[in-house]
């Protein structure tokens, strides 16, 4: 997974940067942030802030749940899950500078209480204890190989009953088109690992779970990316995060979707 952490740490100060950004806005970042300003950064996946309003709704939480964001980079969706049902999410993350950037940006928003974080390989998930009412993993399948092996760890957290919900940019079934790199998810091919919808659903059936429904999020998405492009600009964005090639990313990406070579789908099972 080497690749993988290169790829994601390709930008360092990330904290800095987006401190630096907020100032720029006329915001203090010492006197407290709305974790809602943050989004445009730390909602860093297909569809932001929304897709997480969309994804988590079907997950069962509840103000004495306790979640495991598997993969969580900036902590984001953590914490509006913890804003919007007053759970506790626990985010664990591969990149050490995600995972510092998290804690500060949940400090920042006055929600340290209520989030935390931790540095880790999501392949050797050890929670054997079962102490998660639910899992969630946004956008990280596409860079482990092992998805049965991820599936089976992350089910071993989770009570019975509890839900895991899966948010992936998933290869289309039948197609076996190349796509241009980078991609956000990847600098090259050896460290891009999609499947399709059936693939995961096959893995998770494999893993003990119960997969309750799986939904494509393309028209959510599209709606909300023309809105961004519509709206006003802001200093907070990917960029910050990724670097110069961010653009380059997001527009291979793009074009992999709007060729219906990949789709950004919503699956949720239970234990």
């Amino acid at each position: 997974m080497s690749g993988v952490v290169a790829h994601y740490g390709r930008v360092r100060g990330v904290l800095d940067r987006i401190t630096e950004a907020l100032t720029s806005m006329g915001l203090d970042p010492a006197t407290g942030i709305d974790p809602a300003v943050l989004a445009p950064v730390d909602e860093f996946h297909l569809g932001g802030h929304e897709a997480t309003m969309a994804f988590t709704a079907s997950l069962g939480i509840d103000t004495n749940s306790h979640i495991l964001d598997v993969g969580c980079g900036l902590g984001g969706p953590a914490r509006e899950m913890a804003r919007t049902y007053g759970c506790h999410v626990l985010g664990i993350d591969l990149q050490p500078e995600f995972v510092y950037a998290a804690e500060g940006l949940s400090l920042m928003t006055g929600m340290e209480g209520d989030t935390s974080f931790e540095v880790g390989d999501v392949t050797v998930l050890d929670r054997s204890d079962r102490a998660f009412d639910a899992a969630t993993m946004i956008h990280v399948g596409m860079n482990v190989p092992d998805k049965p092996g991820l599936f089976a760890a992350i089910a071993s957290a989770l009570r019975p009953g509890g839900r895991f919900g899966i948010y992936d940019i998933m290869r289309t079934a039948g197609t076996d088109a190349e796509l241009g790199f980078p991609l956000p998810f990847a600098t090259d091919e050896s460290d891009s690992h999609l499947a399709s919808s059936d693939d995961y659903v096959a893995a998770l059936t494999g893993a003990g779970l119960s997969v309750v429904h799986v939904i494509e999020r393309t028209d959510l998405v599209g709606q909300v990316i023309q809105r961004a492009a519509d709206g006003p600009k802001t200093p907070l964005n990917l960029g910050l995060v990724m670097g110069s090639e961010f653009p380059t990313m997001f527009t291979n990406l793009r074009g992999a979707i709007k060729g219906g070579f990949v789709r950004p789908i919503e699956i949720v099972a239970e234990k």
